[in-house]
């Protein structure tokens, strides 16, 4: 079975990087909010099948309705960041580390789309 390797795209190494440390982080929520932990979870397990799912698809509507589903995802998960940091589950460290790691990706998303659409014209 074939694997993108993240040398040829540094997305998924900087996804990977950021899942990391989120695991991490969500450690340290408790019981009462396993669902916000879950939902989490969830959301960036999507965002890594559409980082994936851009990477090997050919139509620029296609790639363009996938972005648009990656950037309401990644806002999600920022949103979450910021209600994790609220309630005191996460330092402020931490927070800017992961919402950093948000800010890199979804740039790189972006450069990485522009250019797709653009070479496929």
């Amino acid at each position: 079975m074939y694997r993108i390797n993240n040398n040829d795209f540094k997305i998924l190494g900087k996804y990977k990087n950021f899942l990391d440390e989120l695991d991490d982080c969500l450690e340290n929520v408790p019981r009462k909010d396993m669902y916000f932990k879950d939902k989490m979870r969830n959301i960036s397990y999507d965002v890594l099948y559409l980082i994936i799912r851009c990477s090997y698809e050919n139509s620029n509507d296609e790639v363009l309705n996938i972005y648009a589903s990656l950037k309401a995802e990644i806002a999600m998960l920022d949103f979450f960041i910021d209600r994790l940091f609220s309630k005191k589950y996460m330092s402020e460290k931490k927070a800017y580390k992961l919402a950093g790691f948000l800010v890199e990706i979804n740039k790189m998303l972006s450069s990485f789309i522009s250019n797709k659409v653009n070479n496929a014209c």
